[in-house]
């Protein structure tokens, strides 16, 4: 289907488009030698029988077999707006597909402030998508320009922005998962690695069995790994919060982390941990005691603030 709509650089005019709407989405399930044969008989259109249907199916309208095709709901209610409203439901729904798969660069968009037009600069139809940038220049969505560049007509902008919009929270949800995802698992492995450096710590120590990772449960704590300083100790006495960084030592710190650092004081530990280094049988993490002092109070850390938090102080109508 794909393949026939990457080898075409048409389907047709807007006439010819039409008439295949009209032919091949109107009374359920037609032969498609039966729809060719209408389709051919017809003067002053133009048609890509073939291209035609792999983009009517591309874009949901129509289930096609080898030798039938089927009007899905969507395909019916195209079918009724033959008469007002066909070319905006035909563009709005190309847009949706070809933002979402990729077919147009959205990089490529460019907003002119002295025609007050929106324009797609001609990379943004790769060579093997041309048929969709002709099918919207046939429906009146795209004007071409002489410097190779595409207008997107003033009516159809909103249309553009909602398939925009769509694609871009689903590529950042897609993004922040896959972010989410492998900073939990570099953040899961710098953990156990911080484990087992407090167990080798205070290997031949009793309490060295008692040493737990409780950030699976407990995630407000404040903290990852509940330790002991020494033998000594006659409980828990030393919290660990683990932080992991790859190239630049670096960490981002938590309000709730810092409060609970600064509450506990000596007893607050961070584990700064190069997960390029984990493997290494020598490496240690670099630890950090007390950091509401060895942080916040040194020159030795810069704290770079990475959004900032802004209330008003007083009546806001001197801004009305």
């Amino acid at each position: 289907m794909q393949g026939e709509l990457r080898r075409s650089n048409s389907i047709g005019d807007s006439k010819g488009i039409q008439h295949f709407a009209c032919t091949a989405l109107k009374n359920g399930e037609i032969k498609l030698e039966a729809a060719r044969q209408i389709c051919s008989f017809i003067n002053g259109i133009r048609l890509n029988f073939n291209s035609a249907v792999a983009f009517f199916e591309y874009l949901g309208f129509a289930d096609v077999t080898d030798t039938t095709l089927t009007p899905t709901d969507r395909g019916v209610k195209l079918h009724s707006l033959l008469n007002q409203g066909f070319e905006e439901m035909l563009c709005e729904v190309c847009f949706n597909k070809i933002v979402e798969d990729g077919i147009i660069r959205l990089d490529a968009l460019r907003f002119d402030t002295t025609s007050g037009c929106y324009y797609i600069q001609k990379h943004g139809f790769p060579l093997d998508s041309a048929v969709f940038r002709n099918i919207l220049i046939q429906l009146g969505a795209l004007k071409g320009q002489n410097d190779g560049s595409f207008q997107l007509t003033e009516g159809y902008e909103d249309l553009f922005a909602k398939a925009s919009k769509i694609a871009k929270r689903k590529l950042s949800l897609e993004a922040l998962r896959e972010q989410l995802a492998r900073q939990s698992e570099q953040g899961e492995a710098a953990e156990f690695f911080a484990l087992e450096y407090e167990q080798i710590r205070l290997v031949g120590v009793p309490n060295s069995r008692k040493i737990k990772r409780i950030s699976d449960i407990d995630v407000t704590a404040g903290y990852d790994i509940v330790s002991f300083e020494s033998n000594d100790s006659q409980g828990y006495d030393r919290f660990i919060e683990v932080k992991s960084f790859s190239g630049k030592p670096q960490f981002f710190w938590s309000q709730n982390e810092i409060e609970t650092a600064s509450s506990l004081g000596d007893k607050y530990y961070i584990y700064l941990v190069d997960i390029e280094k984990m493997t290494d049988g020598n490496y240690h993490p670099v630890v950090i005691r007390n950091p509401a002092e060895t942080v916040l109070r040194s020159e030795d850390w810069l704290m770079q603030p990475t959004a900032h938090k802004v209330l008003p102080t007083g009546n806001l109508e001197r801004y009305l």
